[in-house]
């Protein structure tokens, strides 16, 4: 088995992440337009109390991180 990069670990998560996103899309109906606006972690778990902030009144959507 060849070890992968952290580069190639990011981008195969982000990747996997944007699969699961289309099948929401499609399943709620529901579409995100995101021009510069991602945030993506070496680990996952520097997102393990990430919620999501949502005004569907404005459309607007961002991640909320919990202050240290």
């Amino acid at each position: 088995m060849t070890a992968r990069t952290p580069h190639a670990r990011v981008e195969a998560n982000y990747n996997q992440f944007i699969a699961e996103l289309t099948a929401l899309t499609r399943k709620y109906g529901v579409a995100i337009q995101s021009v510069g606006g991602v945030t993506v972690a070496d680990r996952a778990s520097e997102f393990a109390d990430v919620t999501y902030i949502a005004d569907i009144s404005s459309g607007d959507l961002y991640p909320g991180f919990p202050e240290s």
